[in-house]
């Protein structure tokens, strides 16, 4: 049963923010958040976000800001879920990565009513979001966007493969300055994230757990990831057929834009709109992967940009 979390005032009615439990088939527990709009969203299609690992619902929605108050503003039903070992969700047994695709999000189209959903994908956990499409979430999804998703998987840097080596540990780091400071190496290079929003986010990080940082770091290290037989991230990646933007940021330390962009190439079917941001690029800095999202101007140069091509018409 949906258990209503708390009733927020918008400008013009009541949002409402729901959260349920979903079980996996095996029978780990994952988390999803809806936001009602105050017309219900009648007409339009909802949008379900997927953080990147180590990341929760609070990359989209933290203090009352967030892309999914800017979706739910333009009317839109929105969908936040957390993965296993994000936010919310029970960590469970630790696993590998290819249990998020197989098993969690299915359970997660599983449990979205409507019958066709637009995707926004964030880093590492987002390409494995688009992996489903042309398979888990088959025929449910009407456009895409892609923010610093990897297609071109690579180790970024030593400091990745030393993170990854010890566990992906991310939430001890956070309680260091020396480790503060490579977490802002890695998600918030000068960025203009207000510093107490910024301690607040890091502080939010999850452990990735021992098996998945592996899994990670063996997927950076072999450019693919093995879902299966004959099956891998970028096998499904060349199916993508739904219309994407692919939002990138020139100071992203986690997943390089010389990872992402590949995409266009990747899934020529999907026709990718590439949006680069960088202070060269007029954009209010050089974007980062935390600050993509939580940046000062982010409602400007990457949130408005996003809501504007869910909008567009379906080809």
């Amino acid at each position: 049963m949906i258990a209503v979390l708390a009733v927020l005032a918008l400008a013009q009615g009541q949002l409402e923010v729901s959260h349920r439990k979903v079980v996996a088939s095996d029978g780990a527990a994952v988390a999803l958040y809806r936001y009602s709009p105050p017309g219900r969203g009648e007409g339009q299609r909802p949008v379900l976000l997927i953080a990147d690992l180590g990341f929760g619902r609070q990359l989209f929605d933290l203090d009352g800001r967030g892309l999914a108050r800017a979706l739910v503003a333009r009317g839109r039903t929105v969908y936040v879920a957390e993965l296993r070992g994000q936010g919310a969700a029970a960590p469970g047994p630790d696993g590998e990565l290819v249990d998020l695709v197989l098993r969690d999000l299915p359970a997660v189209a599983r449990a979205i009513p409507e019958p066709t959903f637009d995707l926004v994908a964030h880093g590492w956990a987002g390409a494995l979001a688009l992996a489903a499409v042309p398979v888990e979430f088959a025929g449910r999804v009407g456009r895409v966007a892609a923010i610093a998703t990897p297609a071109d998987a690579d180790v970024p840097s030593a400091l990745v493969e030393k993170v990854l080596h010890a566990g992906g540990a991310l939430s001890s780091l956070a309680q260091d300055p020396d480790g503060r400071a490579a977490l802002e190496q890695l998600f918030a290079v000068r960025s203009t994230i207000p510093p107490r929003e910024l301690s607040t986010q890091l502080a939010l990080l999850g452990d990735l757990g021992p098996r998945r940082a592996r899994s990670l770091l063996r997927w950076m290290q072999r450019h693919d990831l093995e879902l299966g037989p004959g099956d891998s991230v970028r096998a499904r990646l060349s199916r993508l057929d739904r219309p994407t933007i692919l939002v990138l940021g020139l100071a992203d330390g986690w997943v390089g834009p010389e990872l992402a962009a590949p995409l266009r190439e990747f899934a020529p079917r999907a026709q990718v709109r590439i949006l680069s941001l960088s202070s060269a690029e007029l954009a209010a800095e050089d974007y980062g992967h935390l600050s993509l999202l939580r940046g000062a101007k982010a409602a400007r140069d990457v949130w408005a940009p996003i809501v504007a091509f869910l909008e567009e018409p379906l080809p």
